[in-house]
């Protein structure tokens, strides 16, 4: 099976942007992009294929384009009743090793990395500010934000990351709405990431295992990816609030906790312009990942296969 996936004031330092690639006008000033990610489990932390390839490129990307902080959207982390989100407030999260079966060293993983009260503090505000009922809590990082994360960045001592935990219902307007409320974040210099899975079907995975990738899987990504990267603004969201409508949504997500930090990522980026990085599938789970917002001259992320 392929290593990627298996069973005192808000303070911000002056922001100038960079591509990776060292052009004349590679810094300008601009809101951070945002993105959406699809991780896998602990061992996506041993990939050597495709989403190895992009998460490389992708620590590359965070360490040059130097946030104050990443604000990550986690599938593992649920908020309560229809109103409710939490943010964790920790300094420095503890990893929550929030998977089961997997061989015992990826549960002695560590990570340098923090958290900032600070950051979570402002998210509180906005959130609840947007007249969504948003709580403080010290929980540490799920797998749906070390894992990705680690692999991107071995180390992180400079990027503090605070996770924010999704609605505990699939209301896709609802996670919008709460993108749109951190929007205001990148004009402060914090990246804003949503972490789940374009497909995450685990009931189909053992059928569709060594066989090609089913037609189901890809007419969901591929319209997905359609109204991602063709559509912007208002129009975009609409569509993408009516994913639960499409006719293989229940087969690619038969729950949407994967699929809705896609919908806060897409809230957040308003009418900024996608561009999909990553394309890579294993039986019935999609790891396409989008970024919106970038420079017109970033490098984009390239594949040996």
């Amino acid at each position: 099976m392929p290593s990627a996936f298996r069973s005192s004031a808000f303070i911000v330092r002056p922001f100038y942007y960079s591509t990776i690639a060292a052009t004349a006008d590679a810094f300008k000033k601009m809101k951070t992009p945002v993105f959406y990610i699809s991780h896998g489990g602990p061992n996506l932390l041993e990939d050597k294929g495709r989403p190895c390839e992009f998460y490389t490129w992708f620590g590359k990307y965070l360490k040059q384009l130097k946030p104050s902080a990443v604000v990550i959207i986690s599938a593992h982390w649920q908020g309560e009743g229809r109103n409710g989100i939490f943010v964790d407030t920790s300094e420095k999260p503890e990893l929550i090793y929030d998977f089961y079966n997997f061989p015992s060293h990826y549960y002695k993983e560590t990570w340098d990395h923090q958290g900032s009260p600070l950051v979570a503090e402002k998210v509180l505000g906005l959130l609840n500010k947007a007249g969504i009922k948003a709580t403080g809590k010290r929980y540490g990082n799920d797998h749906g934000v070390w894992v990705p994360l680690k692999l991107a960045m071995r180390s992180n001592k400079d990027i503090p990351i605070v996770e924010v935990s999704t609605f505990g219902h699939e209301d896709m307007a609802l996670h919008t709405k709460m993108g749109e409320a951190l929007a205001p974040l990148r004009d402060e210099n914090v990246v804003i990431i949503g972490s789940g899975s374009a497909v995450h079907n685990l009931r189909g995975l053992w059928s569709f295992a060594n066989k090609p990738t089913p037609q189901f899987v890809l007419e969901f990504d591929k319209d997905m990816e359609k109204l991602t990267v063709e559509m912007t603004g208002q129009e975009r969201k609409i569509r993408a609030n009516s994913l639960n409508q499409h006719k293989h949504f229940r087969d690619c997500h038969p729950t949407a906790e994967h699929l809705v930090p896609f919908h806060v990522a897409l809230g957040a980026a308003g009418d900024d312009q996608a561009v999909k990085l990553l394309e890579h599938y294993f039986a019935t789970v999609g790891f396409s990942s989008y970024g919106f917002g970038l420079d017109k001259n970033t490098v984009l992320p390239k594949y040996s296969a």
